[in-house]
């Protein structure tokens, strides 16, 4: 698979504070990545710097194979498309804003491409809408356009989910779900919500204090790791790498297996749990298990019916040795 960005030896400061320190980071091509994390973790200064918004105090980037000089910035900001987290309307109608994007590059065909891009996100209805009157998910998906409409390589979203209603969530996962897995195209994102970053993308960055972690930060369990064993308040976790050092232990949502019965193998970690909540998670399904700590896990809709998993059942959670982190 063909990365979109390699970045080597990246380091980012505001004044003396270093905001990001990453050793190395690849994103692919014509998937979807989630950067996750904290407030203040790096997420935005990262997108930013994927924008070519913001240049690294050092560090090396390429962009598709080529090595990205500070001189041609401007050259490579045309190539990607950045949507803030509160994204601006200029005056004029909707269709004026899009159009608007497209006279600044010079594109022709302009009428031809913003009925498509007003068809693509089911904005046609308000195209002569005063942009300025628009409600917070109406606006986000008219800025949307106004990227769209120039057929970015990659497209970049600031916490795109922060301030919209379940309605226009649900639109926007359902519409980024086909631009990447359908369509593939390449995407990156931030988001708050740990879990949504993991089940949308195909891909997951997680940062803390602007240096990469190893772990979706899901599932985190503080203790102290002795050989192969990490003791947490309330279990004992068999991991794979002892070698690790750290703190806590973290199991990817995805890495959990639920039964009905234990799966006694010597790799595995396994307990029983209440499961105390079922919920959609951007087309698969969120399980939590109460254990005497909590587990959250990521099912597709089969394996949900397969085992008739049911609210207040209980249930065993498994996972190896392997897809413990130590970090």
């Amino acid at each position: 698979m063909t990365n979109i960005y390699t970045i080597n030896n990246l380091q980012f400061q505001y004044a003396t504070k270093v905001a990001l320190s990453l050793d190395r980071i690849c994103i692919r091509k014509g998937k979807a990545t989630a950067l996750i994390g904290a407030n203040g973790s790096g997420k935005s200064t990262l997108l930013k710097i994927l924008a070519f918004l913001e240049v690294p105090k050092q560090g090396n980037i390429e962009f598709n194979g080529r090595q990205v000089s500070n001189s041609k910035l401007t050259h490579y900001r045309r190539r990607v498309g950045f949507l803030a987290q509160k994204p601006f309307m200029l005056r004029g109608t909707v269709y004026d804003n899009i159009d608007l994007a497209l006279k600044i590059q010079g594109k022709k065909h302009r009428s031809q491409k913003i009925q498509q891009v007003l068809e693509q996100l089911n904005i046609t209805h308000f195209a002569k809408q005063a942009a300025k009157q628009l409600s917070g998910g109406e606006a986000q998906k008219v800025a949307l356009a106004r990227i769209l409409v120039l057929k970015p390589e990659v497209l970049l979203l600031d916490e795109p989910f922060s301030y919209l209603d379940q309605s226009s969530a649900c639109d926007l996962e359902l519409f980024l779900q086909h631009y990447t897995q359908e369509a593939g195209h390449t995407l990156v994102f931030s988001t708050h919500d740990r879990m949504q970053g993991v089940a949308l993308a195909d891909d997951v960055l997680a940062l803390a204090d602007g240096r990469q972690v190893q772990s979706p930060l899901l599932n985190v369990f503080p203790g102290t790791l002795v050989g192969n064993t990490f003791y947490s308040e309330a279990m004992q976790i068999i991991v794979d790498d002892i070698g690790a050092t750290g703190g806590h232990a973290s199991i990817n949502p995805q890495d959990i297996i639920l039964s009905a019965d234990a799966l006694i193998e010597s790799e595995h970690n396994t307990m029983q749990g209440r499961v105390f909540l079922i919920a959609d998670e951007c087309g698969q399904v969120r399980v939590s298990v109460d254990t005497g700590v909590v587990f959250q896990v990521l099912i597709s809709y089969q394996t949900l019916y397969a085992l008739d998993i049911k609210f207040g059942e209980r249930v065993w959670v498994n996972f190896k040795a392997a897809a413990v982190v130590v970090f």
